[in-house]
């Protein structure tokens, strides 16, 4: 082919808030240039143009109307910035779904997911116990949805430190996931992470939380790819279980690696690999490596405010050890403002009378806060 019949193509990107285009040039000498685009729109865009036209066409109470309401704001709910607008959208299709039990649990479920992701705990237990009695109702206590609503209430028991109330109702909901599922479905063993987590918080129960730990371990190895997370977890809850019993260098060591696996896997700023963080720094510190445990730590802070936001519940957290580390220092005027801070957090996650709250607010007055 003469040279100049040859075809020249370059490609560009273009990306907006409603998605992305790519951008085909085709030039060839003595013709116009050919331009092909290929529009890619976002989840949440494309999801909310099908919501406006199912409004706009069947009105907003229809049931395809609301169904594509709901898919528009579980997509919002992906999207970081957006959490706080797909959750009051759910909250609204809730009541919308007055009629329709099942469409309401369904968006219950996904309302609640999202509480808890963004540490509104009070209101995700709330949220929750009214998912779990819908699904009983609906299904019976043996369905699947059911076990799941229950475990996940369970989660949010032990993050509100309420493990009295989550043990018993973990039993139970692995009793029956082990009878209705089996022992090594995939949601029985996440009960079992969950029960074994519920076992941790106390010091006479830890060598039982770290044989149960172990034995999921055992049933989930080698993991596949519906297991493959939750084997993580359980790593992760076996390095807490060696940390609280005095077992610092094989904690320090099993952090390090779900770093560096959590890192490759799921990215730097993913939620769980900022725990892994978070709890390498304080495993660093218990061990004597002061300095480099605060100052991983305060970068792990600056992290969490900007992935979770500044009030929430597991920043908390992070900003409490990191005014521990300080007042253990004896560099009180650095951690007073840290944990004042926090306790004025947690009154919004935890509520005011929380036993938390009370503690903190009892540990400040003693560092002159």
């Amino acid at each position: 082919m003469p040279f100049w019949r040859k075809k020249s193509k370059s490609t560009d990107h273009v990306v907006g808030e409603s998605g992305r285009a790519e951008i085909d040039v085709t030039e060839r000498r003595g013709e116009l240039p050919f331009i092909d685009i290929t529009p890619s729109l976002t989840p949440e865009y494309a999801h909310g143009l099908e919501f406006q036209h199912k409004r706009d066409e069947l009105g907003l109470h229809h049931p395809e109307t609301l169904h594509a309401l709901h898919r528009y704001a579980v997509a919002l709910g992906d999207h970081p910035g957006r959490r706080d607008e797909a959750v009051e959208l759910l909250g609204w299709l809730v009541d919308a779904r007055a009629d329709d039990q099942q469409n309401r649990l369904l968006a219950l479920n996904d309302l609640t997911r999202l509480l808890q992701d963004g540490g509104e705990l009070a209101l995700a237990e709330q949220r929750l116990r009214e998912g779990l009695s819908g699904w009983e109702q609906l299904r019976g206590r043996d369905d699947a949805q059911t076990l799941r609503m229950a475990s996940n209430l369970s989660k949010v028991l032990l993050d509100l430190d309420r493990r009295d109330e989550a043990e018993p109702l973990m039993r139970d909901t692995v009793d029956r996931s082990t009878r209705a599922l089996g022992p090594t479905h995939p949601d029985t063993l996440g009960s079992r992470n969950v029960l074994a987590g519920a076992l941790r918080g106390s010091p006479a129960r830890l060598a039982e939380a770290e044989r149960m730990y172990m034995a999921l371990l055992d049933d989930i190895e080698p993991p596949g790819d519906d297991t493959a997370d939750l084997a993580m977890v359980v790593r992760h809850n076996l390095a807490a279980v060696l940390t609280h019993q005095g077992k610092h260098p094989e904690a320090l060591e099993m952090n390090r690696v779900l770093v560096e696996a959590r890192s490759r896997r799921l990215g730097d700023d993913h939620p769980d690999t900022l725990v892994s963080r978070h709890n390498y720094a304080v495993v660093l510190n218990s061990l004597g490596h002061v300095t480099e445990a605060e100052t991983l730590l305060a970068r792990v802070l600056d992290d969490y405010r900007r992935v979770h936001g500044p009030r929430h519940a597991a920043t908390l957290d992070v900003q409490v050890d990191l005014a521990a580390m300080r007042a253990n220092q004896g560099r009180n005027t650095e951690a007073v403002p840290l944990l004042s801070d926090a306790i004025e957090g947690y009154r919004s996650t935890h509520g005011p009378d929380h036993p938390l709250v009370r503690e903190l607010s009892t540990v400040l007055t003693q560092l002159g806060g």
